[in-house]
């Protein structure tokens, strides 16, 4: 079999936009997948779709050509990884405010997988996230989702950047908005607890009223959510349902018609 100049770009070029989401996607992300692991998965993969994709009449021409459509490719597969890890950093946010206002972001950690220090609830909520995306095949809708991209926008077509843009920004104000949302009932009695707290100072000025709240909001904290983990979850796993819609709506933002 002859390999010709034109599927060397092409390959190259499809690395590179599975690259980009490998970087970034859920699970495919994480620090505990070495790099060579991700190499080889992206190699297999552009592999196994190359034959089965449309590719453009004329491939790119000339370094400087072929340096700005892998450049191209190496957004659109961030733009997509991206935007299927927002998810998890609004469900992850939740738990940053469950922590903060429970008083326990002091024990933080380095998380491995992040590489980023994560406090207690915000580890959780990860992983809870983490094993839902999981149970729902969300990895099978990353590698759907990567074909479908070829499709809907082959390698080398021109890509309008400043409707994904646009989507994503829309995106991350709308999924912080439910991160507030899953973090609403601990938000609601630490705000009532900090109300009866400042009663209690009013009344009895000798009661140290700041020590007593580090030792009684992580337990109040923690009982409430485990009292309303099935329905955080509930909400989690609706929200994980909307990658494949969001990631359509992404790939159709960014096509020039």
């Amino acid at each position: 079999m002859i390999v010709t100049p034109d599927q060397v770009i092409a390959f190259s070029l499809i690395i590179a936009r599975i690259g980009g989401v490998l970087q970034l996607a859920p699970v495919f992300n994480s620090k505990e997948i070495f790099a060579m692991a991700k190499l080889a998965m992206a190699f297999w993969i552009a592999t196994l779709i190359m034959f089965v994709i449309p590719l453009p009449p004329h491939m790119p021409q000339g370094v400087v050509l072929f340096a700005l459509a892998i450049i191209t490719e190496l957004l659109i597969g961030a733009m997509m990884g991206f935007a299927m890890q927002l998810f998890v950093i609004g469900i992850e946010f939740a738990g940053e405010l469950m922590d903060t206002q429970a008083g326990m972001s002091a024990a933080s950690a380095l998380d491995p997988s992040s590489g980023n220090n994560t406090t207690i609830l915000s580890r959780l909520t990860r992983w809870i996230s983490i094993v839902i995306f999981l149970i729902i095949g969300g990895h099978h809708v990353v590698l759907s989702a990567l074909y479908q991209s070829f499709v809907l926008c082959p390698i080398g077509s021109p890509i309008n950047f400043a409707g994904g843009t646009q989507l994503l920004m829309q995106l991350g104000g709308a999924i912080f908005g439910v991160a507030i949302q899953i973090a609403a009932p601990i938000l609601l009695v630490m705000l009532l607890m900090d109300f009866g707290f400042g009663m209690l100072s009013k009344i009895a000025p000798q009661v140290n009223v700041f020590q007593l709240s580090f030792q009684v909001k992580p337990i109040v904290a923690v009982f409430v959510l485990l009292t309303v983990s099935a329905g955080m979850v509930g909400i989690i796993y609706g929200l994980l349902e909307k990658i494949t819609t969001l990631l359509l709506e992404l790939m159709m933002a960014i096509q020039i018609k």
